[in-house]
């Protein structure tokens, strides 16, 4: 999984970078290895601004979220992304399950 992360308006550092690392890479559970993930970090009229924007096999998502410090917009668009993401994988288990399972119990 590759992740790319832009800053605007506001300085990196390196406890915000391996904050960002550990965070994006709880969403490879969902991903497949190839996915890539940019995460863009703005200052926009006083609030703090995050984009993040997940390309994965087959489909692309988009997750914007805003908070009065960089961490709770981050945090917040890595929780929309998890919720999204978690539950596309499972309604592919569901479908293979659907689709598979019901020979498997006979």
């Amino acid at each position: 999984m590759q992740i790319q992360v832009h800053y605007q308006g506001l300085e990196s550092s390196p406890w915000m970078d391996e904050f960002i690392s550990s965070r994006v890479q709880k969403l490879s559970r969902y991903l497949s290895p190839a996915a890539h993930i940019q995460v863009h970090l703005k200052m926009l009229n006083n609030q703090y601004v995050t984009s993040l924007a997940v390309h994965n096999f087959k489909h692309d998502y988009a997750y914007t979220a805003q908070g009065v410090n960089a961490y709770e917009s981050f945090t917040a668009a890595i929780t929309k992304a998890a919720r999204t993401l978690s539950e596309e994988k499972r309604k592919v288990k569901d479908r293979i399950h659907r689709k598979f399972g019901e020979g498997l119990a006979g």
